[in-house]
């Protein structure tokens, strides 16, 4: 999944991510636990820390996290 936001100068988001792409497996409810977790995870990480120099040069760019996960191996 590829998730689409900008910040602002001081760090904090601008608007709401967008999920720009998405390949996501296995039942509905499983598909919404995991694009809740992403969600939430960007979120928690909020707002970033930033120095002024670079909250003048980041503010409003967009910024692309592709988030993945893989399924747990099986024992053998």
């Amino acid at each position: 999944m590829t998730v689409l936001f900008s910040l602002k100068r001081d760090g904090s988001l601008l608007g709401q991510p967008r999920i720009t792409h998405s390949r996501l497996t296995g039942a509905l409810d499983e598909q919404r636990a995991f694009v809740s977790a992403a969600l939430s995870g960007i979120a928690s990480c909020l707002p970033v820390p930033v120095t002024p120099g670079l909250g003048g040069a980041i503010a409003g760019r967009p910024f692309r996290l592709r988030i993945m996960s893989r399924r747990p191996e099986r024992a053998t």
